[in-house]
């Protein structure tokens, strides 16, 4: 790759003028590594800081029921998120994570021969669920500008399409696809297709008019089901809860698909007392933008591009492969993830705490201190 001389100067311009605002990053930071080896685990899109406090003592004490089995425990708490989003229970499928939603999606509204039609890159569970029903899945890159390429999607969907998956802001490019483009896309679909909208890093979603959730209109329309999860911003990727909204009719069709008893007793207890502690979902992402913003500056000191994100990741271009870029930070005990069609010399990088950011940058610039232009 070869940038021009009036080029590099500029980026070298913008990096020294970055350097000059960021703390020094300093010496790696003394936690040890796991039984694994593992000092940094930023390949999984958690939520670094963990649950709030008020959601770790509801952990212990909801511990005193894990001996009962959950129904109760599921009714109120799809009780609780229909009040939340000011719902009706019966417009909320809970589920384990929102994998299991996305699973349950492809089974109830896909048939064998039907298409799904969805991003490229993107997250690919609901493309495991379409293939083990015998669907035929369409993969369509995205846009210059990361975004889906609504006009392209809509050109391979017809009526042998079941689903048309939109993951917004999309994984792994952190991007929005914006309000408008979807507002004019999806009256333009088939009556039968349906569409799944994967919220899952909504809360992260810095306010802006390019943006919007679709999640109280699905309650209205039977071809709308919208994602959630507990494990982004709340921080209970390990408890395994999510929901999706739609309308009735939809959300039987999706719950005669669910697994009885996916979400535990302690699980869906902890999830109702996560879910009423607003104030520190604003905290979180508050932090997550100034990580976010910390991290940009980190990579435009060393002349990195990174894509725009609105979420708690950020998809960063290596120079070099990838996938080889992302091995020699695991044998140094830093996970991170790569591979993504089109964005082969790209890695994902999840936002971690401090500490953990400190020893991703001291490691790349003791791995890779000169970047070939």
């Amino acid at each position: 790759m070869r940038i021009d001389r009036r080029e590099l100067l500029r980026q070298f311009g913008t990096a020294a003028a970055a350097s000059v605002l960021l703390p020094a990053i300093g010496e790696p930071a003394s936690a040890p590594a796991d039984a694994a080896g593992v000092i940094a685990r930023l390949d999984r899109n958690e939520n670094a800081y963990g649950p709030s406090e008020k959601t770790k003592a509801a952990f212990h004490q909801a511990l005193v029921g894990a001996n009962r089995y959950p129904d109760q425990e599921i009714e109120k708490l799809r009780e609780a998120i229909a009040a939340f989003h000011g719902l009706q229970p019966k417009n909320i499928t809970v589920g384990c994570g929102s994998t299991e939603l996305l699973r349950m999606a492809a089974e109830a509204c896909l048939t064998p021969g039907q298409k799904l039609v969805m991003a490229s890159p993107t997250f690919q569970s609901i493309a495991h669920a379409a293939k083990l029903v015998a669907a035929d899945v369409r993969n369509v890159p995205l846009t210059h500008e990361y975004a889906h390429d609504l006009p392209a999607m809509l050109t391979h969907t017809d009526a042998k399409t079941g689903v048309v998956y939109i993951c917004n802001p999309n994984n792994p490019t952190g991007t929005l696809t914006p309000k408008s483009a979807l507002e004019a896309f999806l009256p333009k679909l088939p009556s039968e297709t349906f569409v799944v909208m994967d919220e899952a890093y909504h809360d992260y979603v810095s306010p802006s008019g390019a943006y919007d959730s679709w999640l109280t209109r699905a309650a209205a329309d039977s071809r709308l089901i919208v994602t959630r999860t507990f494990s982004k911003v709340y921080g209970l990727a390990g408890l395994r809860v999510g929901y999706a909204v739609s309308s009735e009719e939809t959300a039987k069709r999706l719950a005669a698909r669910s697994l009885p008893g996916s979400i535990s007793t302690v699980a869906a207890r902890v999830a109702l007392v996560a879910l009423g502690d607003t104030a520190h979902i604003k905290k979180i992402a508050m932090v997550n933008a100034n990580d976010r913003q910390e991290f940009l500056n980190q990579a435009n000191a060393r002349m990195l591009r990174c894509l725009d994100s609105e979420t708690n990741f950020v998809l960063m271009r290596t120079f070099v492969n990838g996938k080889e870029t992302a091995e020699m930070l695991r044998a140094k005990g830093v996970l991170v993830r790569a591979e993504y069609p089109g964005f082969e010399k790209h890695i994902r990088v999840s936002l971690g705490l401090p500490d953990e950011m400190r020893v991703f940058w001291n490691l790349w610039d003791a791995m890779m201190p000169h970047h070939p232009m």
